[in-house]
């Protein structure tokens, strides 16, 4: 028994100290535990989210309560920031600066956007910081491009008629004088218009340039129009200017423009249109047309006149354009008979010369004009219908001498008006442009020899003024303040065309696309928007 008890209590004695390891135990468990209270104490820190709380209610309202009694849940953010990428102010300091510059969006910087209604708008497509700093800009452009672009608010226009005009787009009968009427209709051929005397008529020259206006030409107009030469009423010299859309300056058909001179159509691609259909003369004459509108500042008013290039006309499909799309004038019909040379006339009737090119018109289409380009005979005896597809002299004297004898086919004997239709490239010869200043200087000191446009000479064969009472005929005044200012500080369109960049200058806002065609970045365009409605 005594052995029994000893080993009891030996094993008493080896089990008290096990009841220290509570003690040891309990610190631990003591440290493990407080973390827990740690942890769970952040969780009621609800005033902190609720700080932005009254930011927070005017966009979304109800849903207010869902964000801010849950924790920062990833997908929940991510889908409030896709539902409206330009407020963000619901997200912590702490985020905002680890995803794609999302910094940029301060609240300082959204508050502010937030006044303006643009701040809510849907943009699930572009990256906010690109089109936050350009929403002021692109307003002001936008207005800019609305005002210029409204090219419509001078809508083309022809003479209205004063007495019947036959059918239009029906065969076409031959001219009677005694139907045929100023100032509506002309037969043309070498009869003055309201039976003048001859020497009552002033002698009107027309200075023609076809193609493109840039800066390899800008040096000869200057050295034409700028050195103080003016007609007998002391207004400058004025010319015609055919303009075709590619490589053409804006900036500096606005300046000719401003200066008095006359822009009209030359396509938009300068092509060959025989073959064209109507629709199509419509998108390269009427489409150029507006072009020069939007882009040079030209009244659409003022884009009277065409001339089809390389002199290839498109017979009734053409003329049927022209007068659908109320054009004044063509000026692309070569005329071999010219002594006497002939004087402009209507397509109210049948054309009384051959059709040197053709297809020639054969339909009647009253109140266009055709401005014809009376043959030229060189010192050799050839025949030609532009100036510069002559046999020219090889020096000045010789250009002189052939341009004057031309010339003087008209002066001495029905005084038709004399055109001067040349490829600015032609002058780049020395002797050329030297021969052709001297010609020029010659008539310009003459007191019955007037330097005009093609319009300014329709009006004046649609009401005859004699030499007596010409300095007081309104259309040959020089009051230009309805036209815009010159253009000296033109922007330069860097644009995309035929896989390549085109740089097109105006001082009108720039297009999105490089004009063409059908496509001439034109918002009011009405040649697009025919194409377009059609293709549709």
């Amino acid at each position: 028994q005594q052995q029994q008890q000893q080993q009891q209590e030996q094993q008493q004695q080896q089990y008290q100290p096990q009841p220290q390891q509570p003690v040891r135990q309990q610190p631990v468990q003591q440290s493990t535990y407080r973390p827990l209270e740690i942890l769970t104490t952040p969780a009621p820190q609800v005033p902190l989210r609720e700080t932005y709380q009254p930011q927070e209610k005017p966009t979304y309202n109800n849903q207010q309560s869902l964000i801010y009694n849950t924790d920062y849940d990833e997908d929940l953010i991510a889908q409030i920031e896709q539902d409206n990428v330009y407020d963000q102010p619901t997200r912590p300091p702490t985020r905002t600066n680890s995803n794609n510059n999302r910094n940029r969006g301060s609240s300082s910087y959204v508050g502010q956007e937030r006044d303006t209604p643009t701040a809510v708008t849907s943009n699930r497509g572009t990256h906010p910081p690109r089109t936050r700093p350009t929403l002021k800009p692109s307003g002001t452009i936008v207005s800019k491009a609305q005002e210029f672009v409204d090219i419509y608010r001078y809508p083309p226009t022809r003479p209205e008629p004063l007495y019947p005009q036959p059918t239009p787009d029906k065969t076409a009968a031959k001219c009677r004088k005694d139907v045929c009427l100023l100032p509506d209709c002309a037969c043309g051929g070498k009869d003055i218009p309201g039976d003048l005397p001859v020497e009552t008529v002033p002698q009107i020259v027309l200075i023609t340039f076809d193609d493109s206006v840039n800066d390899l030409n800008k040096q000869l107009y200057t050295d034409l129009f700028e050195k103080g030469r003016v007609n007998p009423n002391g207004c400058p010299i004025t010319a015609t200017f055919y303009v075709s859309h590619e490589w053409t300056d804006y900036s500096q058909v606005q300046n000719l423009y401003a200066e008095g001179h006359e822009m009209a159509s030359h396509t938009v691609s300068h092509s060959f249109g025989e073959q064209f259909s109507q629709k199509k003369w419509t998108r390269e004459i009427a489409g150029q047309r507006e072009i020069l509108a939007a882009y040079g500042g030209v009244k659409l008013s003022d884009v009277r006149g065409m001339r089809a290039p390389f002199l290839s006309v498109g017979g009734n499909k053409m003329y049927k354009m022209l007068y659908d799309s109320n054009f004044t004038y063509d000026s692309s019909l070569p005329v071999y008979e010219n002594r006497p040379p002939s004087w402009p006339y209507t397509f109210d009737y049948k054309i009384f010369h051959d059709c040197m090119i053709p297809p020639c018109p054969t339909r009647s289409y009253p109140g266009v004009w055709q401005v014809p380009m009376v043959m030229w005979q060189d010192l050799n005896g050839g025949r030609c219908s532009m100036g510069d597809a002559c046999s020219n002299p090889s020096e000045s004297e010789g250009v002189t001498k052939m341009i004057m004898k031309n010339f003087e086919r008209h002066y001495q004997t029905n005084r038709a008006p004399f055109g001067l239709f040349y490829h600015a490239a032609w002058f780049t010869q020395p002797h050329h442009k030297e021969g052709f200043i001297k010609f020029l200087d010659t008539i310009n000191q003459m007191p019955d020899v007037w330097i005009v446009t093609n319009w300014q000479m329709l009006q004046w064969v649609r009401d005859p003024t004699p030499i007596s009472r010409i300095n007081s005929f309104q259309p040959f005044q020089c009051d230009y303040s309805d036209r815009p200012k010159r253009c000296n500080n033109p922007k330069v369109c860097n644009l995309w065309h035929k896989s390549g960049v085109r740089y097109m200058k105006t001082c009108q806002p720039c297009p999105d696309i490089y004009p063409w065609t059908g496509k001439s970045g034109i918002r009011s365009s009405r040649i697009d928007n025919e194409i377009e409605d059609s293709t549709a």
